[in-house]
């Protein structure tokens, strides 16, 4: 393993030729998968399982905390075993393929609920189907990702290619907010019976695009690093990862962003019902759909600028201004989410859409440019792996969120029996709702000071690395 000291001065390497738009836009697609697997199910499991069902939303909390825990096993170890894949048809594309195809099954039979079973039932049937979802999920999402990372070695070009994801991401966005309402159209004998098509549909688009970059991206020739160095063993590859600095600072935002964000989001359905619209389930339910359209719309809009800005300011710093607009934007929902005008909750995304995108794109590049530090360090080449690594670490942080966000609605005091919610306990959530976000971004903002991975260190690093591996060239 070659000693960790600053690389020798060299000239910066040539900027590779842009990638072709055909292989940005194939490989965007898979940010529909990203963006759909990340938040599609906890969209409809409390309005299906709690207020269709009446399972505890404490249960509820638990299901998505278990298959995010699990979901954060297997993303680095279906990562560690494409890295070390050798098939004739590449390390990535076997495991994609067959994630796809387990996509779209299990994402249906997760919502192809029987009736007329006991609380128990719906729990472990709920459980049981999300951790083959999540399985599924892991199994294209994290050879996926490292595909992505052999593209280009382009600082910039990364972000573009990460803006195409971003893209996506932010246009799934716009459906699973209507997959509730859809679920209740007066087609179907009643919810249940919607939820059943309404997931086998979406299980057979889950398919189709996560297919995309399947056939569409070009899978580049194993990189000589990789090709001859000897496989280490997964908990020792694990612990070489979780050894830099770097590495766990990022995932360190990573995991106060996301768990911040995803320990409230469920608030913002039972606010709308019982706070702006005084126990109206439908209309909150189409109020969330516009929210979802709006706010996806402006942060697919919010991309250009974001990319601008990770050239014009760097990476990080972007990121740090962009978590501050976050965090600015949740501390305004309070004064927002208001029965006197409901649709003024349609400003907070002017702030918080692009505040998101920016951290989606900007920290999927980023962890490109951990990918070279982490070969400078320990000699080793491994995309997937290291991706996953930090989806683990941010996962397990996730899992804790779903369990305390079940906890947060019961501590409130919320009563599903009850038409009308006390004054206190619509207080209590809207405080909630506003305060763990705007704290939890703002210190993941301090965090990302003096983030090392600058344009020019990851330009001498790579200059570092292509001359050692001119010197190792039989």
């Amino acid at each position: 393993m070659p000693p960790v000291t600053p690389p020798p001065d060299a000239a910066t390497p040539p900027t590779p030729p842009p990638l072709p738009r055909t292989q940005k836009l194939g490989y965007g697609f898979g940010g529909f998968i990203s963006g759909f697997t990340l938040n599609a199910p906890n969209y409809l499991a409390n309005p299906i399982y709690n207020l269709a069902l009446g399972l505890n939303p404490v249960l509820i909390g638990v299901v998505i905390a278990l298959s995010r825990f699990w979901d954060g096993i297997t993303d680095p170890l279906f990562g560690y075993l494409s890295d070390n894949a050798r098939t004739r048809w590449g390390r990535r594309k076997p495991f994609m393929l067959v994630g796809a195809i387990m996509l779209g099954v299990t994402f249906a039979l997760m919502w192809w609920i029987p009736r007329g079973a006991s609380d128990e039932f719906y729990f472990w049937w709920f459980l049981g189907t999300t951790l083959l979802f999540y399985t599924a999920s892991s199994t294209f999402l994290s050879p996926w990702s490292a595909l992505g990372i052999e593209m280009t070695k382009d600082y910039n070009e990364r972000t573009v290619l990460n803006g195409y994801v971003g893209f996506c991401y932010k246009a799934v966005g716009m459906s699973y907010a209507w997959l509730f309402p859809l679920a209740q159209l007066a087609v179907f004998q009643d919810t249940l019976e919607g939820v059943r098509y309404v997931g086998l549909a979406c299980g057979t688009l889950l398919t189709l695009f996560a297919l995309v970059p399947v056939f569409v991206v070009r899978e580049k020739e194993l990189a000589t690093v990789a090709a001859k160095h000897k496989p280490q063993p997964f908990v020792a590859s694990m612990r070489a990862v979780c050894s830099s600095p770097t590495f766990l600072k990022v995932s360190a935002v990573s995991v106060l962003t996301m768990t911040s964000l995803m320990t409230v989001s469920s608030l913002a359905l039972y606010i709308n019902i019982y706070h702006v619209f005084g126990g109206n389930k439908l209309a909150a339910a189409k109020m969330a759909a516009y929210f979802g359209m709006w706010f996806n719309l402006l942060s697919i809009l919010s991309i250009p600028l974001v990319t601008w800005l990770g050239r014009r300011l760097g990476k990080h710093r972007a990121i740090m201004l962009c978590l501050g607009a976050i965090s600015v934007s949740a501390v305004c929902k309070f004064f927002a989410y208001t029965p006197a005008a409901p649709w003024a909750q349609f400003l907070i995304p002017l702030l918080h859409a692009p505040g998101l995108a920016a951290y989606i794109i900007l920290l999927n590049s980023m962890t490109a440019d951990l990918v070279d530090d982490d070969e400078y360090r320990t000699g080793q080449r491994r995309e997937a792996l290291l991706a996953a690594a930090n989806h683990w670490l941010t996962k397990m942080g996730m899992s804790l969120s779903y369990i305390a966000a079940g906890l947060i609605l019961s501590g409130t005091g919320f009563d599903a029996a009850k038409m009308i919610q006390d004054p206190e306990t619509v207080l209590r959530m809207r405080l909630w709702f506003c305060g763990v976000p705007a704290v939890g971004t703002l210190v993941a903002l301090i965090l990302l000071r003096g983030y090392p991975l600058t344009k020019a260190r990851l330009d001498e690093i790579q200059a570092a690395l292509a001359a050692r591996r001119a010197e190792t060239k039989p």
